[in-house]
């Protein structure tokens, strides 16, 4: 199996906050983790199994192995992010199903 997807796992920072003197919301910057993978796209049965009917917009994703999973809230690929939407861990490879957008 070929890793040659770029993926980046994204954690939100919990430095994020309001500050009343400036008034507005300050963002920290979000903590990324770069890894290769192997994105395809999730076939009709599969499809079937887990949405109940064939779905656009959602990728299977899989790791190396060992690969040492960071925390993270989403998933950016090809520019958009991608939500869990389940997670298996077969032989020690990490797979991810991905739905596009929508926690």
């Amino acid at each position: 199996m070929r890793y040659l997807d770029e993926v980046t796992f994204i954690k939100e920072s919990s430095d994020s906050h309001y500050a009343p003197e400036l008034g507005e919301y300050i963002k920290a910057e979000p903590i990324k983790a770069v890894f290769s993978a192997n994105i395809t796209d999730v076939g009709t049965d599969r499809s079937a199994k887990v949405f109940g009917d064939v779905k656009e917009g959602a990728k299977i994703m899989r790791m190396m192995p060992l690969f040492d999973m960071p925390e993270y809230d989403y998933v950016e690929f090809e520019g958009k992010k991608w939500y869990l939407l389940t997670y298996r861990n077969p032989s020690e490879r990490n797979t991810f199903i991905l739905r596009e957008g929508v926690k």
